[in-house]
């Protein structure tokens, strides 16, 4: 039920803001996000890998990562907010920066708790804090917006989030997981840095590699420009949501059955591989046919000009899933040298095609180099991974789920413009086209064997348990 609220939250701060406003909040908060990863360095992702190893790591890792997280934060927030005056951004602009890089504090030391609880594999906790956030978020940045803040009052906003998600992270911690921390150890961190250089420098180019597009548009396009293709990769980013929390759920798993040598990884990465791709096609599929329906019944005829942005950019989103997943196999198998080595040139290819295609397309030339660039991400960490590995025995089981989608489309593109429903509401008749193509592509996938019915069985199962914890919850 929150995510529908954050959803529909997210539709009437974009309305209320519009395409200029809501462009500023977008180049803000990418501005923030592509220096963020320098705060981090990649001890967040070496965090979990170790602490999911030897718990004993726990006691030391937290507080030496949440000390060296705070210092190399503090001299971010002097660093961007200085540099974004220096690149001669608005008052208003400057000051949206700060405030959005005064979360990377809050973060150094939200950030290893929650390491701590994926580590541990309490995963309902981290959830439930995850939810705590948008709570605190929607009503605060409602509050704050209807006092006439704009989006300023939203970045305020994120951080109040984010604080009452670090007390709440702090409190379960030491209350219920009943952990205990040594002292910060300075001489502990410079070791740490270079273990974790490989997961750093990786976390820095792919930040780079997934917000350069905004910030380059914020200083090349205008900001009703920016706007236009953040709605589109704003509904993506809320969709690629699902694949992270599967990818970060599996992680402690894929671990220890790797170091361990027992079960088979291939067969858990395969299954997984299959499963983000029979959730994200529909979505590029559906997304596209119906762009323009969603567009203009979400966000209004202002935002007309993102209709072509996401009838492209919603085909990044099955690079995307299957990324999340083939990233942390690639950090199970202690690859992380390799694929940082990778990260590379993918920053560099993304960068370039993002500066030629924005200058000559604007912003759906953005929206192909995110395609192109989240496809080339995929090759890449597959030849490295292995294709044996991720592919033998595996295109047949995923050239069928394609077949569902090919399926899904055609039925959906032929209801879009059906006389019976273009004489209903354009709501109720975009809900039942979506319906349909729900119902067409799961019978098809079902009957095409796309999913086993062991596996049919398995996801059943675990909707009900699901539903029956709403239930509770309420």
């Amino acid at each position: 039920m929150l995510k529908v609220l954050a959803f529909v939250f997210n539709v009437y701060v974009v309305r209320r803001l519009g395409d200029v406003h809501f462009g500023r909040y977008s180049a803000a908060l990418a501005y923030v996000a592509i220096f963020a990863m320098f705060t981090d360095l990649g001890t967040s992702s070496l965090s979990v890998r170790e602490m999911a190893r030897k718990e004993e790591n726990i006691t030391w890792m937290v507080p030496d990562i949440m000390a060296l997280r705070a210092a190399l934060s503090l001299v971010a927030i002097v660093g961007i907010t200085l540099s974004a005056w220096l690149l001669g951004k608005t008052f208003d602009m400057v000051l949206g920066i700060f405030i959005a890089s005064c979360g990377l504090l809050l973060y150094a030391f939200q950030g290893p708790l929650d390491s701590v609880m994926i580590a541990r594999e309490r995963l309902d906790f981290s959830s439930v804090f995850g939810l705590l956030n948008q709570t605190v978020f929607i009503v605060l940045g409602m509050v704050l917006f209807l006092v006439g803040t704009g989006y300023i009052g939203l970045l305020l906003a994120s951080l109040g989030g984010v604080f009452v998600m670090g007390l709440a992270s702090a409190y379960v911690v030491k209350r219920v997981l009943r952990l205990h921390f040594e002292r910060p150890n300075p001489r502990h961190w410079w070791p740490l840095l270079q273990v974790s250089f490989p997961f750093g420098f990786m976390g820095i180019i792919g930040n780079f590699a997934r917000r350069f597009d905004t910030v380059f548009m914020s200083f090349v396009l205008t900001d009703a420009a920016v706007g236009w293709y953040n709605v589109p990769y704003n509904l993506v980013l809320m969709m690629l949501l699902l694949a992270q929390s599967l990818a970060i759920s599996m992680y402690p798993t894929l671990v220890r059955e790797y170091d361990s040598g027992h079960g088979s990884i291939q067969g858990t990465v395969q299954r997984a591989l299959r499963y983000l791709l029979l959730l994200s096609l529909p979505i590029a599929v559906g997304g596209m046919v119906l762009a323009d329906r969603i567009i203009v019944l979400l966000y209004g005829q202002e935002f007309v000009l993102a209709i072509p942005v996401m009838r492209i950019l919603v085909w990044a989103l099955p690079a995307m899933f299957l990324a999340e997943i083939l990233g942390r196999t690639g950090s199970t198998m202690h690859l992380e040298k390799r694929m940082a080595r990778i990260a590379i040139f993918e920053a560099v290819v993304t960068a370039g095609l993002n500066v030629l295609l924005i200058s000559e397309f604007g912003v759906v030339g953005a929206a192909i180099a995110a395609v192109v660039t989240g496809v080339l991400s995929v090759v890449l960490s597959s030849v490295i991974i292995g294709p044996a590995m991720l592919w033998k025995g595996n295109v047949g089981p995923l050239m069928r789920v394609v077949g569902a989608g090919a399926l899904m489309g055609f039925v959906v593109w032929q209801l879009r413009d059906a006389c019976f429903l273009a004489a209903l509401d354009e709501k109720i008749a975009l809900l039942l086209t979506i319906g349909a193509g729900a119902v067409v592509y799961s019978v098809a996938a079902l009957v095409l064997r796309a999913v086993s019915p062991s596996e049919t069985r398995y996801v059943c199962d675990v909707i009900r348990r699901k539903l029956r914890g709403l239930g509770r919850d309420r």
